[in-house]
């Protein structure tokens, strides 16, 4: 049996962080085979974070190593103007914009899409924080998604932070159990995803 620590993160664990980020990119399932370029979906989900809130990054470990992370900002709004202005020209730079009919794209096409598009994510008030967490499947079901929550939680605590929202496609059921279990409510949803929220 593995035992599980959660740790700060360091700039040593990027890699690790953008392969988990793919192989739990399909709603909680390995994204690998969905994508022929590995690095663009942590661009959007997990690069950006490191780079402007690596105090907001916390890794999860075992006995064989990372397997986990949970991640965020303190302040969405903040985030994504930074996001905008200075991290998403940046990667821009390695990418052409897809071209042509978007049904026709590939699902790392309309990923590389978005990089080109201004995050314009939605913003709720009495929900400033927002994160994001993922597990490999060997530390699911442990009961380790739980306490990197409680882990994250504390951590906004203490930064005087009043409430986080976080972001989940529509057909994760899975996690849309966990997050209500966990005391998360519904704040709203589209045709994509389901945003849920909690006071701090």
């Amino acid at each position: 049996m593995s035992d599980f620590n959660i740790r700060s993160y360091h700039s040593s664990d990027n890699d690790h962080v953008y392969n988990i980020c793919l192989q739990t990119g399909d709603s909680g399932k390995d994204a690998t085979k969905l994508f022929n370029d590995p690095v663009v979906l942590g661009h959007i989900y997990a690069g950006p974070y490191m780079e402007y809130e690596p105090q907001s990054v916390f890794i999860l470990n075992d006995d064989s190593g990372v397997c986990g992370y949970i991640l965020g900002t303190m302040n969405s709004n903040a985030f994504y103007d930074w996001m905008n202005k200075d991290w998403l020209p940046v990667i821009r730079k390695n990418y052409n914009q897809p071209i042509g009919e978007s049904s026709t794209w590939s699902r790392t096409e309309k990923t590389i899409n978005i990089l080109f598009q201004p995050m314009n994510n939605k913003l709720f008030t009495d929900f400033p924080a927002h994160l994001h967490i993922d597990l490999l499947p060997r530390a699911q079901g442990k009961g380790q998604g739980k306490l990197m929550m409680d882990h994250y939680i504390l951590h906004l605590k203490k930064n005087n932070i009043s409430g986080v929202h976080l972001e989940l496609g529509i057909t994760n059921e899975r996690a849309f159990n966990f997050y209500s279990k966990y005391g998360m409510d519904e704040l709203e949803r589209d045709d994509d995803s389901i945003y849920m929220g909690l006071y701090i």
